[in-house]
């Protein structure tokens, strides 16, 4: 993928944006055992108080996420987790996208970095053909119990999405990104859905 350099635990440079890949399925089990989950809860807690920008891709089920947590925690779709990463690196991608420049900053993920700052469970989606964008969001806004606060989108027709926000209400939100075109190229649209999570203890 153009603009972004991968390193696995440990090699990477200072400062370097992380994204930690958690199996809560694996970790709760068919018990449910919670305390499995301090792990990840730990890490997204440290990283935040070293100031370190940090998010978690997680593989479960939304009730398996415990309460209280802080940070951005994004629930992974029935995808690869190596989908997974790219979709949500695409999307997060949008945040980073200007007129003038495109792309050309994203190594630097300086809006993401603020992103990271905030307390939300967000979804990522695709529609690979870049057709049915507006159907795809509606279905997730419809299936939400809350209105949305973050929503980053790469590769959508600008007309389609303006047509979208407007017919879905979402003129308030705090984060809205959108590029015409996504970080490889290609004829897809990749979407992150974020919602608002308070900071409990």
């Amino acid at each position: 993928m153009p603009f972004i350099e991968w390193h696995a635990e440990g090699e990477a440079p200072r400062g370097a944006l992380s994204l930690h890949l958690v199996d809560f399925a694996a970790l709760a089990g068919n018990g449910r055992a919670a305390w499995n989950t301090a792990g990840p809860i730990e890490a997204m807690r440290r990283a935040r108080a070293r100031g370190a920008p940090a998010l978690a891709l997680c593989r479960g089920r939304v009730s398996q996420l415990p309460a209280a947590r802080r940070g951005v925690w994004v629930m992974l779709a029935d995808k690869s987790w190596a989908g997974a990463v790219e979709c949500l690196a695409r999307a997060l991608s949008a945040l980073e996208w200007t007129r003038e420049d495109g792309y050309k900053t994203v190594h630097a993920w300086s809006e993401t970095r603020k992103f990271t700052h905030r307390n939300l469970l967000a979804v990522t989606g695709v529609d690979e053909t870049a057709a049915k964008f507006s159907a795809v969001l509606r279905d997730a806004l419809s299936a939400s119990l809350m209105q949305p606060a973050a929503l980053a989108v790469a590769g959508a027709p600008e007309k389609d999405l303006r047509r979208t926000i407007i017919e879905a209400g979402l003129h308030d939100l705090q984060t809205l990104a959108a590029t015409p075109m996504t970080l490889d190229g290609a004829m897809r649209v990749d979407a992150l859905l974020g919602f608002e999570w308070p900071e409990l203890d």
